[in-house]
């Protein structure tokens, strides 16, 4: 998994990092404030989690939330919050942010048990499990290899299309072939329990129907999130 904690306190990110290697195989970006961590999503690197410092220089962690969650590109991409006092005021700021969580400094080994615990629940989300969709699908686990294979197949096709959508001049036919497919994938997505996929696509779908920007990151992250849950080292 890809990690992305933004701290502005070097023993905090030295600590989240020791934190987060309990989790298992993971490749962490550590950055020292907001507009350096803005500046890593927007350089196009795909995470599987962004951890953000309430209080650090601006943008500080609510105004970074604020701001992902304002993108097509960034809007489903996981956060926690790192806080020292978790007081009432800062957990209404972040009611309707749809965060992972909060983790209280100073962060300890059972902040690994809950990261960790999070991390498994987004890997479910992003892709039922293998036992639960065979038995929800009344299939064996062989057919369901090959429809998890072929929904990746045309998700990766998806974004080929996005990215052609997302250059300049492109053709009418190149949007409306963007839609149909986006509808199919969607429609596959719900078939396989991939719910977050299905709402990344949805977001993308969006997009292009508004011909706003965005579309071809947001079909990015689906892509990576897929192919990770799906790589044969897992």
């Amino acid at each position: 998994m890809r990690i992305l904690v933004a701290d502005d306190d070097l023993v905090s990110r030295l600590a989240m990092e020791d934190v987060l290697l309990r989790c298992g195989p993971v490749e962490i970006t550590m950055v020292e404030d907001g507009a350096a961590a803005w500046k890593a999503l927007e350089a196009g690197a795909f995470f599987d989690l962004v951890c953000l410092d309430i209080r650090m220089p601006p943008p500080d962690g609510l105004e970074l939330v604020a701001r992902l969650r304002a993108a097509v590109a960034w809007r489903r991409v996981p956060v926690m919050l790192i806080t020292s006092t978790a007081d009432r005021d800062t957990l209404l700021a972040a009611t309707h942010s749809d965060l992972q969580g909060f983790l209280v400094k100073p962060v300890g080994a059972d902040t690994a048990t809950r990261i960790c615990r999070v991390l498994e629940q987004l890997d479910a989300s992003v892709l039922e499990p293998g036992a639960k969709a065979t038995a929800r699908l009344r299939i064996d686990a062989a057919r369901h290899a090959r429809y998890v294979a072929a929904f990746k197949l045309q998700v990766e096709a998806l974004s080929g299309r996005a990215n052609e959508l997302a250059q300049p001049g492109a053709a009418p036919a190149t949007r409306l072939a963007f839609i149909q497919k986006a509808e199919g994938c969607r429609t596959a997505a719900l078939t396989l329990g991939a719910l977050r996929i299905e709402q990344v696509l949805a977001d993308a779908l969006e997009a292009v129907q508004a011909q706003m920007p965005g579309a071809e990151r947001a079909v990015g992250l689906a892509v990576y999130w897929l192919g990770r849950v799906t790589s044969p080292a897992r």
